[in-house]
């Protein structure tokens, strides 16, 4: 019992072998939970993984190390439970693979695996972790450039940088001993989703045309609160709160998790689920801007992956939670390939 609060504490701390040991202990009773609730091997697998990605996303939440078991067991029954309840379907196969980045100048060549591992080590960083590496990796920042913007010398960015490299390292060697371990390689994360979840944010560039056309309108509207999004949404409940109009375009567009779980689409849906959801009490001025998703072939005009920007300004909050205005910007696709 020791040793698990001395690892769960060691792991809010971010030591990512703390983590591993966590798994390697505490995977017999996710597994056997989780199959207890789906009664499918290759279902109970993925409850697991995405169980423990919801336990160490949220692991700062938990106050007393001590708990982590019942907290980890109640955290697996309910994902077996919702995936049951969705049904899970099976992923489309990733065709475009993005190019990421090196951790050093001597790993310049990567196997489709490593790729994957990598992105998934990309989705464990802060956001302002992944924004370093988007820019440094895809806008090509020099180290110079990226500690003036920090406020920091060159030395110091530097020792950030190699942090950073040596995290995702770590995460990375974590996932290949996990899959070691495992008898079925299906245990892997569904690896489609986490290659376009893991692609950059190019709104953090300011050289890049969306980003430069959000900094214009934030300079501009200078009031507006930005905010984040869920980049996951529950369908269903999205058409529930919102109402048939919630779907404009071909279901085949959609990305789905499972029979409900999808990747938003446009920014609109989980910004009015967001407002709805929690009502301002009074006037309102919100930005939110990031990534969305669509099932589409690939070419200049069409990407699985593009950039939006939306503001919602509310004057008045009434029962029917009627917005003043509302204006959107899409960047150009062929600007904003990731």
């Amino acid at each position: 019992m020791d040793d698990l609060i001395r690892d769960v504490t060691k792991a809010k701390e971010g030591d990512l072998e703390a983590c591993g040991r966590l798994v390697q202990n505490t995977q017999a009773m996710v597994n056997g939970v989780a199959f207890a609730v789906l009664r499918d091997a290759a279902l109970a697998e993925d409850a697991a993984q995405e169980s423990y990605l919801r336990a160490f996303r949220h692991l700062h939440e938990l106050s007393e190390p001590a708990a982590f078991m019942g907290w980890l067991r109640r955290i697996a029954v309910t994902v077996a439970m919702n995936m049951r309840r969705l049904r899970r379907t099976t992923l489309l196969r990733l065709d475009d693979v993005p190019e990421v980045p090196i951790l050093d100048e001597t790993e310049s060549e990567w196997s489709e695996l490593q790729r994957q591992h990598l992105a998934a080590a990309l989705l464990a960083l802060t956001r302002q972790e992944r924004r370093i590496c988007d820019r440094r990796y895809y806008g090509h920042w020099s180290v110079a450039r990226l500690a003036e913007d920090a406020g920091v010398d060159e030395a110091t960015f530097r020792k950030r940088l190699q942090r950073i490299r040596d995290k995702l390292r770590k995460e990375i060697e974590m996932t290949e001993r996990r899959l070691l371990g495992s008898q079925d390689s299906n245990a892997a994360l569904p690896m489609k989703i986490v290659e376009l979840l893991a692609r950059p944010r190019l709104i953090d560039l300011p050289e890049n045309p969306v980003g430069k056309v959000l900094e214009i309108l934030r300079d501009v509207y200078p009031e507006f609160m930005d905010i984040d999004l869920p980049e996951v949404l529950d369908f269903a409940e999205a058409r529930k709160t919102v109402g048939n109009d919630a779907l404009y375009l071909d279901p085949r567009e959609l990305h789905h998790l499972g029979d409900n779980r999808i990747l938003r689409y446009d920014m609109t849906l989980p910004f009015l689920l967001t407002v709805m959801s929690t009502p301002p009490h009074g006037p309102a001025r919100l930005w939110c801007a990031g990534k969305v998703y669509r099932v589409c072939q690939g070419d200049s005009q069409h990407l699985e992956a593009f950039h939006q920007a939306e503001a919602l300004w509310i004057d008045e909050v009434k029962s029917n939670m009627r917005a003043s205005g509302r204006k959107s910007w899409r960047g150009a696709p062929s600007q904003t390939r990731s």
